[in-house]
């Protein structure tokens, strides 16, 4: 990658020269900001019955404190007392927040940045399976995601709802709060009435273009008269709704003219897709399958639509894409939230001339666990969640042990991400740290992982890990295949172990008949076909891998059966990859097969009608829910993907040998293999904890 397009190029000495419009100051309404950075609003899933908690107000006021000109709070925050919050969301009205709201808005101006809320009510999208309290919709349509056919709104219902937002907003006015962010987005109730496959009314809230703004309007007009002249009215909506039948942009764009037309608004916030389907969800927050900036282009036309400041979200994940988005779109602020999520710090690290920690966007630690129901982490930045992970103190602790000559030898074993993780946080605390890697580079099955199709941002996220290791003076020795007597040479006084997992062993590998591959080798290096140029792949584990890994045979010139003994292939990837990772697979001519598994044939059978059958290829499906055999044709490549064993051999090994007093410690995969977001916090975790054994 070439330096003028690496995050890990050397900046100017001062942020502001290489990037000027990113880092200069700018208004909205009366107010200024101090850069162009903007966390876009979010659910965390921290807190419980829409109660804000003291680790998310924490959580906003470090962003403050790491730079961002404005912060903008509570994904699908609600503001009606009569249907249930969202999952992780905050309820705006409940006055049991006040006093959490006031801390927020306190700690984000101690710190230099604006502060606003969404609000929202989601209308027919959701659930009442755990409230019990009915959906309220614009029509009785259904949504597509979760099914359910919700009560028709009243006309009074309408206003007593319009008359709820503005309440919120006066609230969060009192409370010292700079504004406040009317929604659309994502398919909630005012987008809804906007669109004509959703809105079926006759009354005045139906039809029209005009008709189907006013909730819209009216909800606007109402929060501009309840609040000060100062106080920024923001409003978010998509740009393009992904659907095949649905709202372009050049109806959202009419939308638009007809929402602003009153002079309510103060601030514009464009996204793209919405939540009807699997397929419009998936480009909601976008994961890597879908362009860097995916809605400048579209958000600096509205803006000069509406003449109003516009922020566009959707994948701005470096500063050099963020410059571009303001001076090639025209838009006016950049939506960074996954990025400060990866490092809340990139504002003030770019201002200094320091490389930020670098977003993947995976989404498998942020908001794809928010849609899996589970509360929002990082996969590469533990201290967000684990707030004893965060990095503030660590050279206060390594001048500690310098001075005191506390300072402990350290040696990791193993360079993957947990190990990677374990020595970078040990040395900035002022360990001194061995790691040995048994390959030539560090990353482990993270750069196996990177090499996904789309995932060229790993590569930058594990070249940053590299320049961390290096910066913080670990000893690295790659290419080293470690034992035990490497380790006791080396005088530890804490070791950890970070070897990895391997294959499990499987029936089939003793197969004669038949060529077995893991997954991870495919990906790596995919043989090129044989034979009758078929391949299987047989995943157990519903993630990425076994997917990739087809691709991968694809791309090679095999034909693809990819077969799960879960319900659907990719199962356990979430909501807003999963359309993406099915889409791929079919486009690319992969055959998915759910809830089936492989199992050799009747020897005696052969099928009279099937010349090609070769009988020394005997195997078939079995359908785990109608228990029948279906006969497959010959196919000379079977491909594993599914649960893996830990390389932990040698932390026994080690607690035999060392002296009882040095503390051996196994992480990640070498411990149990799991996810990325585990590998890297457990390695942050015992990285700290064995700096200061």
């Amino acid at each position: 990658m070439s330096s003028s397009t690496s995050p890990l190029a050397t900046p100017a000495p001062v942020g502001a020269g290489r990037w000027p419009l990113l880092m200069s100051t700018t208004r909205v309404g009366s107010r200024e900001l101090r850069n162009r950075i903007v966390s876009t609003p979010h659910a965390t899933g921290w807190g419980a019955g829409g109660v804000l908690s003291d680790a998310e107000v924490a959580y906003h006021v470090r962003k403050a404190r790491g730079g961002v000109g404005l912060v903008m709070t509570f994904g699908s925050a609600s503001v009606d007392p009569d249907t249930a919050a969202s999952y992780g969301s905050i309820s705006l009205w409940d006055p049991t927040n006040d006093a959490s709201f006031a801390a927020l808005a306190d700690g984000v101006h101690e710190h230099g940045a604006l502060v606003m809320s969404q609000m929202t009510h989601m209308g027919r999208r959701g659930t009442s399976v755990t409230s019990g309290i009915p959906l309220r919709g614009a029509s009785d349509q259904p949504e597509g995601v979760h099914r359910e056919v919700p009560v028709v709104l009243s006309a009074p219902e309408l206003a007593r709802i319009a008359g709820r937002f503005a309440t919120s907003a006066r609230r969060l006015q009192d409370l010292g709060w700079d504004g406040a962010e009317v929604t659309s987005f994502g398919g909630h109730l005012i987008e809804q009435f906007f669109d004509p496959a959703i809105n079926q009314r006759g009354d005045a809230y139906g039809g029209s273009l005009e008709n189907r703004t006013r909730f819209a309007r009216e909800v606007l007009a109402a929060v501009r008269e309840a609040t000060s002249p100062d106080f920024i009215v923001g409003f978010r909506l998509t740009a393009d709704q992904h659907l095949p039948a649905g709202m372009g942009p050049d109806d959202l764009l009419e939308v638009l003219a007809a929402i602003t037309a009153g002079g309510a608004v103060d601030l514009l916030s464009v996204s793209g897709g919405t939540g009807a389907t699997d397929r419009s969800s998936s480009f909601f927050v976008p994961g890597d399958e879908v362009p860097e900036n995916a809605n400048g282009t579209l958000a600096g036309r509205m803006g000069r639509r509406a003449g109003l400041p516009v922020i566009a979200a959707g994948r701005i994940l470096d500063a050099d894409t963020a410059e571009k988005a303001l001076r090639e779109d025209g838009v006016t602020l950049v939506a960074m939230t996954r990025a400060i999520i990866a490092d809340p710090d990139l504002p003030a690290k770019l201002l200094e001339g320091r490389a930020p920690r670098p977003c993947t966007s995976l989404n498998e630690g942020c908001i794809g666990r928010l849609y899996s129901a589970l509360p929002m982490a990082c996969s590469i930045n533990p201290g967000i969640r684990e707030q004893d992970l965060e990095e503030d103190d660590d050279a206060a602790a390594a001048e500690h042990a310098a001075r005191t000559g506390a300072r402990r030898r350290v040696v990791v074993v193993g360079g993957g991400p947990a190990g990677a993780e374990a020595a970078r946080r040990a040395a900035r605390r002022g360990a001194d740290v061995v790691l040995l890697e048994e390959r030539d580079e560090t990353g482990g099955r993270a750069r196996t992982a990177g090499a996904r199709r789309g995932r060229e941002r790993w590569d930058l996220w594990l070249d940053w890990s590299d320049a961390e290791l290096a910066a913080a003076g670990v000893d690295v020795r790659r290419g080293h295949a470690a034992g035990v007597e490497d380790v006791l040479a080396l005088d530890p006084a804490a070791v950890v172990v970070a070897t990895g997992s391997r294959p499990r062993a499987h029936r089939w590998a003793d197969d004669p008949a038949l060529t077995v591959r893991d997954a991870d080798e495919v990906i790596e290096a995919a043989p090129q076909p044989s034979g009758s140029g078929r391949a299987l792949v047989l995943d157990t584990e519903g993630g990425f891998v076994a997917p990739t890994a087809a691709e991968a045979l694809v791309a090679a010139g095999w034909s693809v059966q990819l077969v799960t003994d879960l319900p659907v292939v990719a199962a356990g990837v979430d909501p807003t990859q999963v359309w993406f990772v099915r889409r791929r697979l079919k486009q690319a001519g992969v055959a998915l097969v759910g809830s089936a598994t492989l199992r050799k044939a009747d020897p005696d059978f052969a099928p009279d009608s099937d010349p090609d059958f070769d009988r020394a290829h005997r195997y078939e499906l079995l359908d785990l829910e109608s228990d029948e055999a279906t006969p497959l044709a010959p196919f000379d490549l079977l491909v594993l993907s599914g649960a893996r064993s830990a390389r932990g051999s040698l932390v026994t090994a080690l607690r035999e040998a060392l002296p009882q007093h040095v503390p051996v410690r196994a992480v990640g995969d070498a411990l149990a293999p799991r996810t990325l977001l585990d590998a890297v916090a457990e390695g942050a975790r015992v990285g700290v904890e064995v700096a200061t054994w």
